[in-house]
């Protein structure tokens, strides 16, 4: 898997081509997760790979902050309460 921090930019960041070329995009907060091989798909959309360790590190400084704002007394509309996780 490659990681990279980046968001999502709009239009043409992911094209049916791109799915079509393997292009299986996973996103966690600000980190992306694609496939080995996505090299040429990173560089495209400006985003330059990191270390499965400090994409890991990014998502759990995400998911602190979610967790430490999120109030169960108010009204979440469904939404459970965030949990850390792992990275693929």
């Amino acid at each position: 898997m490659l990681y990279a921090e980046g968001t999502i930019t709009g239009r043409g960041f992911l094209t049916h081509a791109d799915r079509g070329d393997g292009v299986d995009l996973q996103v966690y907060g600000n980190v992306i997760v694609v496939p080995d091989g996505c090299e040429a798909w990173l560089t495209r959309n400006s985003l330059t790979a990191i270390s499965k360790a400090a994409a890991q590190s990014l998502y759990d400084t995400q998911m602190d902050i979610a967790i430490a704002g999120f109030d169960p007394d108010d009204n979440n509309e469904g939404r459970e309460e965030p949990t850390r996780g792992t990275l693929p």
